[in-house]
């Protein structure tokens, strides 16, 4: 996938990068709300960190399906173990938990190397949709969203990527960062400002 590519994307993205941004902070809050109504009344959090995973992916994609249902220029396309969003027929987008390589993380099913590859194409979707992931990576801690990115792969190989939180107007973003108390601070945000030594590879382009 090419600069212009990018830029395709970038473009058709622009008018939702917000309501992007939105749903992976709303479904984090969620998931913080529903551990903390569990700690409180003795049920226990999740002995694996994967339990913590499928949850917050599921508040987010359920989130994001809410925020676009009534968009005519998306279609949402809910599968078995995932959903899609094409949005006006040029870009096809999903939801993933980014790792450090700043990839979505996959068990390498033929649906998953489908969509990673640049030149797959998928049945019943526009052949022409540019294909990316929504990335979001929490702190060490996971007791705030570090960052939320747009990103373009060619299987495990990086294109290019950019950060939301860069692009939006952080005044419609502030109410949203609020998160519900828990074992951490009160008035922790839901996104933590990242360490300027901290290497993410923005701008970067193999």
């Amino acid at each position: 996938m090419t600069q212009p590519e990018e830029k395709r994307v970038r473009q058709t993205l622009e008018p939702y990068h917000l309501q992007l941004l939105d749903a992976v902070l709303r479904g984090y809050q969620e998931w913080r709300e529903i551990r903390r109504f569990k700690i409180e009344n003795g049920f226990g959090t999740a002995l694996y960190p994967r339990t913590d995973a499928n949850e917050i992916f599921d508040a987010v994609v359920r989130n994001a399906m809410a925020l676009f249902a009534d968009d005519p220029e998306v279609r949402i396309v809910q599968e078995p173990q995932t959903v899609k969003f094409c949005f006006s027929g040029q870009v096809l987008l999903r939801f993933k938990k980014g790792d450090e390589a700043n990839l979505g993380r996959n068990l390498k099913t033929q649906a998953v190397l489908d969509f990673v590859s640049a030149q797959g194409t998928l049945p019943g979707l526009p052949p022409e949709a540019a294909k990316v992931e929504v990335l979001y990576s929490s702190s060490e801690l996971g007791d705030a969203i570090e960052s939320v990115l747009v990103v373009a792969r060619d299987g495990d190989q990086l294109l290019w990527h950019y950060e939301l939180s860069d692009i939006v107007d952080e005044s419609s973003v502030v109410p949203l960062l609020r998160s519900a108390p828990d074992r951490f601070t009160d008035d922790e945000p839901l996104v933590k400002p990242r360490n300027p030594d901290q290497d993410t590879g923005r701008g970067k382009k193999d």
